[in-house]
């Protein structure tokens, strides 16, 4: 990120990143992008501004259902990735609706599994996306009831 590259040109390698996010299946690049994008965004919230206008929180659900389990790390990051764009931009009615109880349900699981060691790496990531849906539901349905009333 301190590259003369990424500095002359933010914007453009930051939109080829996201779409290379959408399009990868391969474990070791989505390693990179999704560390990129995570790290771009904690410094940058543009970044997760352009991933969800990018449909970027369906895809990172995708991948999360798809389990990973061969690769706990990249699980982990996408995990946080989707925690730190969602906390960042507000879910539209459209991306919830790609949280359905199966995965809401594989969430859970992933904790469940884990109870036994309370320093797993997956417990924090997980509750905070867990949370973090709950919240924009939330903000969902006021926003919708307040939006009824007037």
């Amino acid at each position: 990120m301190k590259s003369g590259l990424f500095e002359a040109n933010r914007d453009y390698v930051r939109i080829q990143i996201v779409y290379s996010l959408l399009q990868e299946e391969e474990a070791a690049t989505l390693h990179v992008i999704g560390s990129f994008l995570l790290l771009d965004g904690r410094e940058n919230e543009a970044t997760f501004e352009m991933m969800k206008d990018e449909s970027c929180f369906v895809r990172l659900v995708e991948l999360i259902k798809q389990g990973m389990t061969e690769d706990g790390r990249l699980h982990r990051l996408l995990l946080e990735l989707l925690y730190e764009m969602s906390r960042m931009q507000r879910l539209s009615k459209d991306d919830l609706a790609h949280v359905d109880d199966g995965f809401v349900t594989y969430l859970f699981e992933i904790i469940e599994q884990m109870s036994d060691d309370v320093d797993d790496p997956y417990h924090y990531p997980v509750i905070r996306v867990l949370v973090c849906m709950k919240k924009s539901t939330i903000i969902l349905a006021l926003t919708k009831e307040l939006v009824s009333t007037e």
